[in-house]
């Protein structure tokens, strides 16, 4: 298989799909520890298919499974870091998780 950052765009909406379509099996089979794999997958491959035009820094932005905004820093590759809110602490994620926050 090839990296992400050497796939096209046709290749990389294939590969999502592809991996969507995964998740739901394994999501029926009650495979939790698969579908986390698979989920990062498909982060990764959404990731690469929007790049980080997209994103902004000093935005803020949801991330899956937080309840706070997530305020981004910097980018490198196609990690976005950043704090939430009262942290000092920076945490990366794949900007393909990442969706505007709306309070």
């Amino acid at each position: 298989m090839r990296l992400y950052s050497q796939m096209t765009l046709a290749e990389l909406q294939e590969e999502m799909e592809r991996l969507r379509r995964e998740a739901e099996e394994k999501n029926k089979l009650g495979d939790d520890s698969q579908l986390a794999i698979i989920r990062q997958k498909y982060f990764m491959a959404k990731s690469y298919y929007l790049g980080t035009d997209e994103f902004r820094i000093g935005g803020t932005y949801s991330v899956p499974d937080y309840d706070q905004p997530f305020t981004i820093d910097y980018f490198n590759g196609v990690f976005a870091w950043g704090r939430f809110p009262g942290s000092d602490e920076q945490t990366g994620f794949p900007v393909g998780m990442l969706e505007l926050w709306y309070s």
